[in-house]
């Protein structure tokens, strides 16, 4: 029931979040501009100061809300309890991987030459001339 109720509010957070800040005057005037030509009836109503600072202030808040409910909705995920066991282990535990380590594989063998040089004295660098 609260996963549920923190989802419906997160999602009017996350539409009100989008709106404020599209809401915002920019270089090009933003999305403001579109509601009234320079500003339309709320920065009338609010004056060209008030306007900013009010989705301002709007857009800090909705960030935060949605921060917090982000949060809260990981922390009350049903099916994201911490698990005690690991599938390696219980794979391991059951016989089922079964993959021999015969030998160290930070040790180079002795067949192999060391240092790249073929030998030759020249170091091939793939170019067959």
């Amino acid at each position: 029931m609260l996963h549920t109720l923190l989802v419906i509010l997160h999602v009017l957070i996350c539409l009100v979040l989008a709106t404020v800040v599209l809401l915002q005057s920019s270089k090009g005037g933003g999305l403001a501009g579109a509601f009234g030509g320079a500003g339309g009836a709320p920065q009338q109503l609010l004056g060209s100061r008030g306007m900013t600072s009010l989705l301002h202030k709007m857009t800090i808040y909705f960030a935060v809300g949605f921060f917090v409910t982000s949060f809260l909705l990981f922390m009350t995920e049903p099916s994201g309890a911490p698990k005690s066991h690991s599938i390696v282990g219980d794979a391991a535990q059951k016989g089922e991987l079964n993959v021999p380590v015969t030998e160290n594989p930070l040790t180079v063998p002795s067949d192999v030459p060391v240092g790249g040089n073929n030998g030759s004295g020249t170091e091939d660098n793939g170019g067959g001339q």
